[in-house]
């Protein structure tokens, strides 16, 4: 028995503690929907026999207009009543009014009247008492429960339907309509029973805050909320195209029946029958069906099943207009409405607030339902019936629905995900994912015109992704900003909002500062009409900061530009600075000697090099930089050692890696190969991805792919990061899905060998199973630090696969997901969870959410339900597993635990960690061992 439970607990997904919740809410809508499927063939009997079908239009039309008056009554009792009252009293007078139809029917008293009346308050409990149960179960469950237990809850609905239904076949013969109406209103009496039960046990039981939160409901017009809100509109658009053709397919299957079949106890038999019948295929799509198909796809193919199947057999209609066509197309309808498509636009409302969720759900649902069905009424009366046009035009028009609502269903879709990602965004202040250019624009003139002088750099680095005449003015105005930074900003960007030269710029070559001076070269050596002369006489200038600097511009642009060199005899004045910096470099200022330097790089004549390795060790920092920049730009392989050991100093590392840089495409395979050199210092290693991003090719965007996969952990998540910043910085290079899998796979194996090596450790950590054992302080304390290890590994192997997945996806939608999933809200990670469900596809979603969830689990959790997404380790198998794990941080770790544990197995894995590549992990398990031997000797 016991296995049984537990393989219908695997089968649907229900977790420890979700049962008795899960099977009331199912019993609760069993109740309804039995009641339902009880009243609904009885009143549709006795209403074809008293008005006959022709009659059916005109009560479409008042159940709209009755939906409309009780819509409002509805909302404006939401506003004054808690929503628990409002569900019990509604139950309650449906429950009574049933009773009382009943007798009247009983006692023979139906006239046209009351006809109208049952069928209008039939469809009225339709509407209420189903949106109130998934009203009530948003409140009890959130949005990750939802998308597991829904579909068990729903075949709760669809037994109803099928018990309902064959006991009216069976039973309506020899207890009568009236009784069987009466049985109908203490079904649903009962109810009222059960939903007190589960407000008790679940959502009295919440905290206060999340009460509130759950049941508020908004004081804003329903109407307004829907108008607002792209979704909720799309939202009330898939819910009433769907009515509306459900009522044009309910039509024709209702006019033949009632043609063929004249006996209303009869008639009330067959609708029964195959209204049972419908619900037995729609509680098998349910069971075996439908969890699959939304864990599995995206929630656009659970809503377009129903209307791509309605659509295909209506064209069969068309071509073959059979009795046996208009039964399939009923029971699609049927069967999927209740099943797939119910489950699926019950979770499109999941992302709403609660407080406009609860207002607005009712109404889509009672008020959409009903003005579709008023709608279907006027189409057969003045459009088939007045125009007296044959059945073929109800199929046409069913058909040019149906496609409508295919269209409408994509675009919910969209809006869904949307909300999600809006819902994170607002929770966790992460403010517009992306400004528009003029909304940026506008932003700039104002910091340009008072911000603070970091506020304006940081602007001037988006100047050239938003450039427009409209800031032309308010840029050229910072020429006069009192910062010679931000008077260089400006100069380096200029050509990105005029092409005219700017002849204020040039009077800025006076001014004694170093960044100012070359920006204002570069720009008046890059303007085509600045004279041969005028340029000139700043390379001859009496002033060297103004010469040098000149100098050292014209070697820039004339590297690959011969005529330029030759036109202004570069090689020549170059000499000439040599010869007067060997001669009296004490009458040079630093900077100056530091801009010849650095222009002797761009000169490809080996002549120079030894002065560029005289100052390579030089003691100013200053020239030694200029030298390591001019070395880089020799891109001589005889450098290479020098720049690659002043990576390890902080004051040189910018430029080394400028230098490194330098050398090109050819230097990548050389680098990627010391990145793999497991006795490189951790400071050499860590620059070597960034080296790689500042080449900006193909190559170097292939090679980051690889470092991203191997190494150290934080170097990996920093080589992915770099990935991250090229995508959105909207560089050009893209991965394809098929990469994207593996490298996504690759990374979720090690994440589940790491969760599992967490939880083991934490378990090992609590254990009292062995109380004779002493396990000392030490021992307890690198435990400790190795689960903290453990974790940061965890952060680190995510952050990396969110960077990966902004690669082929929108790099906003998955900063966000990754965001909501680091928030200390819960409700944050459930709903980032559903957003990245929505938006990854099938394969990377059935990797990645699995552990995400189980990663994510509470901190209360039983440690016995990880046994049922990850495997557990004993304590040897699990640091075998870590010392094995690329990554030397986790190592050493390892080893520090190994050293003091006392099992044999201790040994033997020192041993193997001896015999590593990495003199760093040899050294620290050659120590690990002797310590050992010497505590043996000791006792």
């Amino acid at each position: 028995m016991k296995s049984l439970l537990q393989q219908i607990h695997n089968f649907f997904d229900i977790r420890d503690g979700e049962e008795s919740i899960s099977l009331m809410m199912q019993l609760y809508i069993f109740l309804i929907i039995c009641a339902l499927l009880i009243v609904k063939p009885t009143v549709n009997a006795l209403f074809l026999y008293q008005l006959g079908a022709e009659n059916l239009s005109v009560a479409f039309i008042i159940i709209a207009v009755t939906a409309v008056v009780v819509s409002f009554l509805y909302n404006k009792s939401l506003e004054r009543f808690p929503l628990r009252y409002i569900i019990r009293s509604t139950l309650g007078l449906f429950s009574l009014g049933f009773i009382i139809m009943g007798f009247i029917v009983a006692f023979n008293w139906v006239t046209p009247f009351f006809a109208y009346l049952f069928y209008t308050m039939v469809a009225m409990f339709a509407l209420l008492a189903t949106s109130q149960f998934w009203v009530m179960a948003n409140v009890v469950f959130n949005v990750r429960e939802a998308k597991r237990l829904f579909g068990f809850i729903g075949a709760g609905g669809i037994a109803g339907g099928i018990i309902g239904g064959y006991l009216t076949s069976v039973l309506v013969g020899f207890l009568g309509n009236g009784v069987l109406m009466m049985i109908a209103g203490l079904l649903i009496a009962l109810s009222t029973i059960v939903f007190q039960r589960i407000w008790k046990t679940r959502v009295q039981t919440l905290s206060k805050f999340k009460r509130k939160e759950r049941a508020t409901v908004s004081s804003e017009s329903s109407i307004k909320l829907i108008y607002q809100s792209k979704h909720l509109t799309y939202l009330a658009a898939v819910i009433g195209l769907g009515v509306l053709v459900a009522k044009l397919v309910d039509y024709q299957f209702s006019y033949i029946a009632a043609a063929q079949i004249t006996d209303p106890k009869e008639l009330a038999s067959f609708f029964g029958f195959w209204f049972s019948t419908f619900n037995i295929v729609s509680l098998l799509i349910q069971l075996f069906l439908t969890n699959k198909i939304l864990e599995n796809t995206d929630i656009s193919v659970s809503l377009i099943a129903l209307p791509a199947g309605i659509v295909l057999l209506c064209v069969g209609l068309l071509f073959f207009p059979e009795l046996w066509i208009v039964i399939i197309i009923k029971g699609l309808d049927g069967s999927l409405k209740q099943s797939l498509h119910k489950s699926a636009v019950e979770l499109l409302s999941l992302p709403i607030p609660p407080h406009i969720k609860n207002k607005t759900k009712t109404f889509i649902d009672v008020v959409v339902d009903s003005l579709a069905t008023g709608i279907a009424g006027f189409l057969l009366i003045f459009v088939i019936k007045g125009l007296e046009l044959s059945d073929t035009y109800i199929t046409g028009i069913t058909i040019a629905v149906v496609l409508l609502w295919i269209f409408v269903a994509f675009k919910v879709r969209d809006a869904y995900l949307g909300t999600f990602k809006e819902s994170i965004m607002i929770r966790e202040n992460l403010g517009s994912s992306k400004k528009s250019s003029a909304r940026i624009r506008q932003n700039m003139k104002i910091i340009f015109e008072s911000g603070s002088e970091k506020d304006i750099l940081e602007m001037l680095k988006r100047l050239p992704e938003v450039a427009h005449k409209s800031i032309k003015k308010d840029v050229l105005n910072l020429l006069d900003h009192p910062s010679n930074k931000v008077k260089a900003a400006v100069i380096d960007n200029l050509n990105y909002i005029t092409k005219e030269p700017q002849i204020k710029v040039q009077d800025f070559i006076y001014l004694k500062d170093d960044d100012l001076i070359v920006s204002t070269m570069r720009y008046l050596l890059s303007q085509d009409k600045v004279s041969h002369q005028f340029f000139e006489q700043y390379l001859n200038y009496d002033e060297e900061f103004i010469s040098t600097a000149a100098l050292l511009c014209l070697a820039r642009e004339s590297e690959d530009n011969p005529t330029l060199a030759s036109k202004y005899n570069l090689h020549l004045r170059i000499q000439l600075f040599i010869d007067e910096l060997e001669n009296r470099e004490s009458d040079l200022s630093i900077s100056e000697i530091a801009r010849v330097i650095e222009t002797l790089g761009y000169i490809k004549r080996t002549r120079f090099h030894s002065i560029i390795e005289r100052y390579l060790t030089h003691p100013n920092p200053i020239l030694k930089n200029a030298a390591l920049l001019a070395a880089g730009e020799t891109a001589r392989e005889k450098f290479l050692p020098v720049l690659y050991e002043e990576l390890e100093h902080i004051a040189y590392r910018e430029n080394c890696i400028k230098a490194i840089s330098s050398f090109g495409n050819a230097i990548i395979p050389t680098l990627y190969k010391r990145y793999l050199d497991k006795n490189l210092s951790h400071q050499q290693r860590s620059q070597i991805p960034v080296i790689v991003s500042k080449i900006h090719s193909e190559k170097a965007y292939r090679t980051l792919f690889k470092m991203s996969q191997r190494g150290n952990f934080k170097i990996r998540t920093k080589a992915a990061g770099l990935l991250y910043s090229w995508r959105r910085e909207g560089v050009d290079y893209t991965i394809n899905q098929r990469t994207l899998h593996i490298m996504v796979y690759n990374e979720c194996k090690l994440y589940r060998a790491l969760l599992g090596c967490y939880f083991s450790m934490r378990i090992i950590e609590r254990s009292k199973l062995q109380p004779e054992k002493v396990i000392s302080l030490a021992e307890k304390t690198e435990r400790s630090h190795l689960i903290q290890q453990l974790k940061a590994c965890l952060e680190l192997n995510l952050k990396r696969v969110f960077h990966l997945l902004a690669l082929y996806y929108n790099p906003d939608d998955v900063f966000v997901a990754y965001k909501g999933l680091l928030s200390e809200t819960k409700e944050s990670q459930l709903q980032a969870m559903e957003y990245l469900d929505g938006l990854l596809g099938r394969n990377l979603k059935t990797q990645l959410l699995p552990l995400l969830e189980t990663g994510f689990s509470s901190p209360q959790q039983e440690m016995s339900d990880y046994h049922k997404h990850i495997a557990l380790f004993n304590q040897e198998d699990c640091l075998k597993t870590l010392l094995y794990i690329e990554d030397q941080t986790t190592q050493l770790k390892t080893i520090a635990l190994l050293k003091l544990i006392e099992e044999d197995y201790s040994y033997q894995l020192l041993i193997e960690a001896s015999d590593m590549t990495s003199h760093k992990i040899n050294e620290a398990a050659l120590e690990a061992l002797k310590f050992k031997n010497n505590q043996q000797k000791s006792a």
